[in-house]
C-alpha cells in the first residue's frame, strides 16, 4: 500500500462541521480529505487507505463518504473501463457549498443595509467629535 503524504494540517469548515446530519466520523474523514487533496486539487486515495488509517470496516468508510456525498460536501469521480465496468479510479473533489442562509435575497441588499449603517454610524461619530472639540478647547486664548 503506497502511503500517502497529506498535508501537516487539514481544514474543517463550519458548515461541516455545524452539520447535525453528519456523524463526528464522517466529518474527521472530511478534514482528512482536505488534508490530501492540498496537494493536487483532489484526494486519489482509495477506501482502504482509509480503512487502515482509522481501522474501522469498509462499510463503515462507505458510509461516511455517502453521507459527505448527499450532502454536497464532496463529489466523487470514477473512471469504469468500457468493456468490464470496473472502476479504473476514483477521484474525491471539495465541493465549495454555499452558506444556506439568506439564499434568496439578492446581493444588492446586502450592500444597501450595510452602506446606510456605516454612514449613520459615520455620520454620529462626526457630530460627537465635533461636541467634544467644543467642549474642549485647548488654546485658552482662542475663544
Amino acid at each position: 500500500m503506497e502511503k500517502l503524504e497529506p498535508s501537516y494540517y487539514a481544514i474543517l469548515t463550519a458548515p461541516v462541521r455545524y452539520d447535525k446530519r453528519l456523524t463526528p466520523s464522517a466529518k474527521i474523514l472530511y478534514a482528512e480529505i482536505t488534508s490530501l487533496t492540498n496537494q493536487l486539487g483532489f484526494c486519489y486515495a482509495s477506501n482502504r487507505y482509509f480503512e487502515e488509517l482509522y481501522k474501522v470496516s469498509t462499510q463503515s468508510i462507505n458510509t461516511w463518504l455517502k453521507q459527505l456525498q448527499e450532502f454536497g460536501y464532496i463529489q466523487r469521480h470514477l473512471y469504469r473501463d468500457e468493456g468490464t465496468k470496473e472502476i479504473l479510479n476514483r477521484y474525491i473533489t471539495i465541493s465549495e457549498k454555499p452558506i444556506q442562509e439568506n439564499l434568496n435575497r439578492p446581493i444588492q441588499d446586502f450592500f444597501k443595509n450595510n452602506n446606510k449603517q456605516l454612514i449613520v454610524n459615520s455620520n454620529n461619530f462626526k457630530k460627537e467629535k465635533k461636541k467634544k472639540e467644543k467642549l474642549f478647547n485647548a488654546n485658552p486664548r482662542k475663544k
